[in-house]
């Protein structure tokens, strides 16, 4: 009985112990990583002409003669250089341009020399318009702002900012901002200022508007194309779609470390600036490109690109530890709003060159997005370069 009792007395605390420390070793489960909604690329489809925002948007892309009658039809007249329409003593202003006579790439429907009392419930009409139409259910990237005197806001969605409105006082100084993009390259923009100018304007504007699409500019891929050291994918800033790939090899390829050793040298655009970048060293070239300020600059290195295989499933959405913008200092760099570089993930996982990379790699995926343009530049300029090393 006392051997019982000492044996008991002995176990009981191993036994504590024992669960003490299983318990420390129990491991806590990984929080999966939220996946984002895959873009929906249908065809686009444009809404019934019912309104002064799908007016304009139904204009984009026609000949200037089939856009007029659109105008007509709904009561703007021409004035020899813009088209006018005035209703309930509002004078609203459309200007259109079409580049060498070809299709229609911009409209511009603005209302100036007003006070805020009268545009106002314009830009109030133009936002709610556009958020009733299909083009808003195929936006990939909006921004709302407020500024009323000093006090700037910026809200996630136009009700939210459509609200903050009905605070303004009438003798304030306003500057009231919606712009956005969808997956058609469709850019959007409807703004409010007063102060210095009284001026309230919807634009749409689509410079691929009547263009082919471009992708990738030569061949195809081939075997050869999966076994160098370097895969370069590109991906069109505005629409997220892949536009090609570039492969090749570099000397003295280092197998460690968990990024690709970048090498930059940029010369910031004060007009004409550059951006280089190489691997390890400067014998290794992996891109090179112009910047220039109010202007366009050109993409040296590399020179094409190469239609890659798209196929039907994509890769889950690994995290910044695995995929990562890089800056012009070509370092990796991790950002709060993962939205664009969700996009870029699934428009290039989705890519046969790219799958076989990435499954024979143990390094960051980097990207960097090249703007050609800057200052007044046009985001329809740029696009993002998706590197992998294998």
């Amino acid at each position: 009985m006392k051997k019982d009792i000492c044996l008991h007395r002995i176990l009981a605390p191993a036994i504590v112990l024992l669960a003490i420390f299983f318990t420390s070793c129990i491991i806590d489960p990984i929080e999966p990583i939220p996946q984002p909604q895959p873009i929906d690329y249908t065809p686009e489809v444009n809404d019934p002409v019912t309104n002064d925002f799908t007016m304009v948007k139904a204009c984009i892309g026609l000949t200037r003669a089939s856009a007029e009658t659109i105008l007509n039809d709904n009561g703007f007249i021409s004035n020899g250089e813009r088209y006018v329409k005035t209703e309930n003593n509002v004078t609203k202003t459309l200007s259109l341009w079409s580049p060498s006579q070809g299709c229609v790439k911009q409209g511009e429907l603005y209302v100036k020399d007003e006070g805020l009392s009268v545009m106002l419930p314009v830009f109030k009409q133009w936002m709610l318009e556009f958020r009733a139409s299909t083009a808003f259910t195929k936006l990939v990237r909006s921004h709302y702002s407020l500024k009323v005197d000093e006090n700037n806001q910026v809200f996630n969605t136009p009700e939210e900012l459509l609200s903050a409105l009905e605070t303004i006082d009438s003798s304030s100084n306003v500057n009231i901002s919606f712009t956005g993009n969808d997956i058609y390259a469709n850019e959007y923009e409807i703004f409010l200022t007063t102060g210095y100018t009284n001026w309230v304007e919807l634009r749409i504007y689509n410079s691929q508007a009547g263009s082919p699409s471009g992708d990738g500019t030569q061949g195809n891929l081939q075997n050869e194309d999966l076994h160098k050291n370097i895969l370069i994918s590109k991906v069109d800033y505005l629409t997220f779609r892949p536009k090609g790939f570039y492969a090749l090899n570099v000397q003295n390829p280092d197998p460690s470390g968990n990024e690709i050793p970048f090498l930059s040298q940029y010369q910031s655009p004060g007009d004409f600036g550059s951006i280089k970048l190489f691997y390890q060293n400067t014998n290794n070239l992996l891109l090179s490109g112009s910047i220039i300020w109010s202007g366009c600059g050109h993409l040296d290195f590399p020179d094409h690109f190469k239609n890659g295989l798209t196929l039907n499933n994509g890769l889950p959405y690994p995290g910044q530890n695995k995929v990562s913008f890089i800056n012009n200092s070509g370092n990796y760099i991790t950002t709060s709003e993962e939205t664009d570089l969700q996009h870029i993930w699934q428009t290039v996982s989705k890519q046969k060159e790219f799958q076989h990379y990435y499954g024979n790699t143990h390094k960051k995926v980097a990207v960097y997005l090249y703007t050609p343009s800057v200052g007044i530049g046009n985001p329809a300029d740029w696009y993002y370069l998706v590197f992998v090393e294998q």
